[in-house]
């Protein structure tokens, strides 16, 4: 079936304040329209969104995060075919919006800021999970993934789930998301980790060519916008392909449900750059600086697993990002050339086997041994990678609370002063290691201790 091509808008915008009217051809850095005369704007001058692509997200987005009185303005959009036939008349209703309110109703555009709502945690089928998968709440908590999950992103790491749904046990590696069920309940959905792509099976209706799966392996994304059968409907949508680097599985999203924040990183992005990253390609050789303080350059594509814009290719600009961070060149041990953590083969001197470096480069925590701490007692290391501070960290775990990640909250005197060196002022003479829960002497021998005067003597 022949589809219907889709048309091109464009916007009228009226300042409520002083009455001005006009084409809107860009966005001014307050986030508000840019203005020019409807009479003599020619429509080629003018910012044009696309249906399929929607940039006008964005671009309200944009007006409704910078601008400080949004309602400032009125926006009103129209074909861009009708745009020489309808500009003026509307600009003349614009006059007098009140009179005209309901002609001008059909063509207004609500600057409503768009928020995801996140799942309400205690709508989840907590039990069923656990009864199916293994995997309990404190689980998703203590990962932080369950902050990620809620809004409808799979978990950042992977997890060991146990398939109980066949009866089998079976441990499996799976990035975790969320599925929303007919009752307003939720339920897990594992995305299992796979040996490599399929991409030599259709998928979707689409085969995959050569220069696809080249595409693919380079930067994890398609690069072009595909047509897709709807797995429900079999209606072709038009969409982005991407493949998730830690499962291997291949995910798409439709180019309209593709929304892209007009501010990447330290990156403004413009309507152009947008409707650009919307058909799949990519914008190269962007300065990027992270929130943690990580400078680099890389391109920009849209990843459809991370429904968000990724940096890739970094790898091309090495010598510029040597550049960029020559005392980072020189002292970081942690990562390889592109970045990305490297494989560690031991931990305090412990050898770590291939399951555990796997584990590690996927952002799990690994356990890695007993050890003892200076002042003899012994604890479980626990390994993990920080994306934050961009370094692995270790977590001690003493016998007794072998349960908890992490230190719990009664031990964290006893391990500041007998494995960080620091002091407690009401047990700062005691020659004793600390034990769980002590904060002041135990008995009368570290009262004495407690008590002894400190200096030289007479």
């Amino acid at each position: 079936m022949e589809q219907t091509p889709e048309k091109d808008e464009v916007l009228i915008a009226r300042n409520n304040e002083t009455g001005q009217i006009g084409a809107v051809v860009g966005q001014n850095p307050d986030g508000t329209p840019q203005m020019a005369d409807v009479k003599s704007t020619p429509l080629s001058e003018m910012v044009k969104f696309n249906k399929g692509q929607n940039p006008l997200e964005a671009f309200i987005a944009n007006f409704m995060r910078q601008a400080k009185n949004p309602t400032t303005f009125g926006i009103f959009k129209m074909s861009a075919e009708d745009y020489d036939a309808l500009a003026e008349p509307m600009a003349e209703m614009l006059n007098d919006p009140e009179t005209n309110k309901a002609m001008l109703e059909k063509y207004r555009v609500e600057a409503k800021a768009a928020k995801v709502p996140p799942i309400d945690p205690e709508k989840i089928d907590w039990p069923a999970i656990e009864k199916d998968w293994g995997i309990k709440r404190e689980d998703l908590e203590k990962s932080g993934a369950l902050q990620q999950m809620i809004y409808n992103h799979k978990s950042p790491q992977l997890f060991t789930v146990k398939n109980y749904t066949d009866g089998s046990g079976d441990e499996m590696k799976a990035r975790l998301s969320f599925r929303t069920n007919e009752n307003g309940t939720f339920s897990l959905i594992p995305h299992f980790v796979k040996e490599k792509p399929q991409l030599d099976q259709p998928f979707r209706g689409y085969t995959f060519t050569e220069e696809d799966k080249e595409a693919l392996a380079r930067t994890g994304n398609l690069g072009k916008v595909v047509e897709l059968a709807d797995p429900k409907t079999g209606e072709l949508q038009k969409c982005l392909v991407s493949v998730d680097k830690l499962t291997n599985e291949i995910e798409c999203v439709t180019v309209k449900e593709a929304f892209i924040k007009p501010k990447v990183a330290n990156i403004d992005l413009s309507i152009d750059d947008i409707n650009y990253l919307k058909t799949g390609a990519l914008i190269p050789k962007q300065y990027v600086e992270l929130p943690n303080g990580q400078k680099f350059y890389a391109d920009l594509q849209y990843n459809a697993s991370k429904r968000d814009v990724a940096f890739v290719n970094s790898n091309l600009y090495k010598e510029l990002n040597e550049q960029l961070q020559p005392e980072r060149a020189l002292r970081d041990n942690w990562h390889d050339e592109n970045g990305n953590p490297k494989r560690l083969h031991k931990w305090f001197d412990i050898p770590l086997d291939k399951a555990k470096q796997d584990a590690y480069l996927a952002g799990e925590k690994v356990y890695v041994g007993e050890l003892k701490d200076s002042r003899g007692n012994t604890f479980s290391a626990y390994l993990q990678y920080d994306p934050k501070e961009r370094k692995p960290e270790t977590t001690r775990v003493y016998p007794d609370r072998d349960k908890v990640v992490g230190i719990a909250e009664e031990s964290k005197t006893q391990v500041a002063v007998n494995n960080e060196g620091k002091t407690n002022e009401a047990t700062k003479n005691v020659q004793e290691p600390l034990q769980r829960s002590q904060t002041a002497p135990k008995d009368e021998a570290q009262q004495k201790q407690q008590r002894k005067p400190k200096g030289p003597k007479p």
